[in-house]
């Protein structure tokens, strides 16, 4: 009887350590699960193309880097997975053209477009007005009173 008691106590432990031991290995799992997912943050610029390589995917962008408020110049990885705003590929980017970027780095250090959107100028607001006014018609029945014959 003693010789049971003994077992069933060396059994009972046993179960304790090996469910203690998955407790814990199933609390660290998540941590390492969520470092794996983990993506770089979406960094932004917004500058001025100062050259566009077709060949390497890669425009030259001026910006100003609000931190230290110096013009700085950076390289920016165009990719497969790049989306475009006002233009539809890397194609139709010009020198000079004003460029707002979403971009990653990789661990590599490339900087890596996410989104690239040109910034279309508008109109000055006197053209826009001239030519809305150009076009515009007085009704006949709105005419100033004493001309009309």
């Amino acid at each position: 009887m003693r010789q049971k008691t003994v077992f069933v106590s060396l059994g009972i432990a046993f179960t304790l350590i090996l469910a203690g031991r998955t407790f814990t290995l199933g609390q660290e799992m998540p941590q390492i699960k969520s470092e794996i997912q983990t993506e770089p943050d979406i960094q932004w610029l917004w500058g001025e193309a100062l050259s566009v390589d077709t060949q390497k995917n890669e425009i030259l962008v001026k910006y100003l880097d609000y931190e230290t408020e110096q013009e700085k110049e950076t390289t920016v990885v165009v990719d497969d997975r790049t989306t475009y705003e006002n233009i539809k590929s890397l194609n139709e980017i010009k020198i000079k053209d004003t460029l707002s970027i979403d971009y990653v780095v990789s661990p590599e250090g490339k900087n890596i477009a996410k989104n690239i959107s040109i910034e279309k100028p508008e109109p000055p607001a006197e053209t826009a007005g001239k030519e809305a006014s150009s076009t515009e018609t007085v009704p006949s029945d709105l005419e100033p009173a004493g001309t009309a014959q």
